[in-house]
């Protein structure tokens, strides 16, 4: 028979220590999003669609080569860490062992990452806290993390938009 108490099992398997990595796909949305801009910048202003069209194929395809080559490595053992937070079943953060942040219903996740909105609890030491926003790239997670912040996501929308039957 185990003597562990069962509250004290559900008590440390509520809370997740969470780790954010640098994203390298980060710069990859950045450079493609510059390129899509200037090249509507070229349509707008000339009627050069070939050489947009080549220039979008190339990029495409340079992009595609980089993101192929990035996924071969092994993200984790060379990843820098950007920041660590505490997250529980109830969506509560702790930032730097004193930051205390709700999760808001309104956070979303997607195949692409994250958009967290973060309100201050009255827990927190610091006075004038604001809210924050924050979007954390999926690749930026382990699958592990991704999977349990998702799932603190979904949980928060469940309660705050009930299901009607």
């Amino acid at each position: 028979m185990n003597s562990t108490p069962w509250c004290n099992l559900f008590s440390t398997a509520s809370k997740f220590n969470i780790q954010v990595n640098e994203s390298r796909n980060k710069l990859l949305v950045i450079y493609g999003l510059t390129v899509f801009f200037l090249l509507l910048l070229v349509l707008y202003f000339s009627y050069a669609y070939f050489l947009a069209l080549v220039v979008a194929t190339l990029t495409l395809l340079v992009l595609g080569v980089l993101y192929s080559q990035q996924r071969t490595k092994h993200r984790q053992k060379d990843a820098k860490c950007l920041y660590q937070f505490e997250l529980n079943q109830q969506g509560l953060c702790l930032f730097n062992g004193n930051e205390y942040y709700q999760l808001h219903a309104s956070s979303r996740f997607s195949f692409f990452g994250c958009w967290l909105m973060l309100l201050p609890t009255t827990e927190n030491k610091c006075s004038g806290d604001k809210a924050k926003q924050l979007f954390i790239f999926r690749d930026s997670l382990t699958e592990q993390d991704f999977s349990r912040l998702s799932q603190v996501l979904r949980n928060l929308t469940k309660v705050s938009y009930p299901q009607q039957s």
